[in-house]
């Protein structure tokens, strides 16, 4: 096992976080959010980062211009975790951070910001970008099976 692995494995089981290994180098990792109820995050160690890719929304019905736009201005306000989307539109949640320089209080701290973004921004994105009746809340979808979970090993093309 990489010794970058290695480290990422312990830190996840140091702070708790519920996380499902997927491969030598790849975890599934479920992050609780107020207004999403779960993330899946595909976490990947490579030479010397740990990359995450978080998905966020599917592509907007309406108003693109927008949603992109808002994603993009919301870049300039956040640390370590930036918006992308991928060629179908949709949006995702992207953060690298050096493996040598993270520890476990590292991603805990990552991890707690991605829920924070999600929470501060996908009510107004999503009712941006889709049809939502007004007066219809925002909250998590209901897990009759448990967390959703994200397969890096089946990601869209960026």
């Amino acid at each position: 096992m990489d010794e970058g692995a290695a480290l990422v494995q312990v830190w996840l089981e140091r702070i708790g976080v519920d996380a499902e290994r997927l491969g030598p180098v790849d975890w599934s990792v479920r992050v609780p959010s107020t207004k999403r109820g779960v993330v899946a995050v595909a976490a990947n160690v490579g030479e010397r980062t740990l990359q995450m890719r978080a998905f966020f929304m599917r592509g907007p019905d309406r108003a693109h211009e927008q949603v992109y736009r808002r994603a993009l201005r919301k870049n300039l306000d956040m640390r370590h975790w930036r918006f992308a989307a991928d060629d179908a539109g949709d949006l995702w949640l992207i953060a690298e951070a050096e493996t040598a320089l993270l520890g476990a209080d590292g991603l805990d701290g990552l991890l707690g910001l991605l829920s924070t973004y999600v929470d501060e921004s996908f009510e107004g994105i999503l009712r941006m970008g889709f049809e939502v009746p007004d007066g219809q809340g925002v909250g998590p979808q209901p897990q009759a099976t448990g967390y959703a979970s994200f397969d890096p090993r089946q990601r869209a093309s960026s």
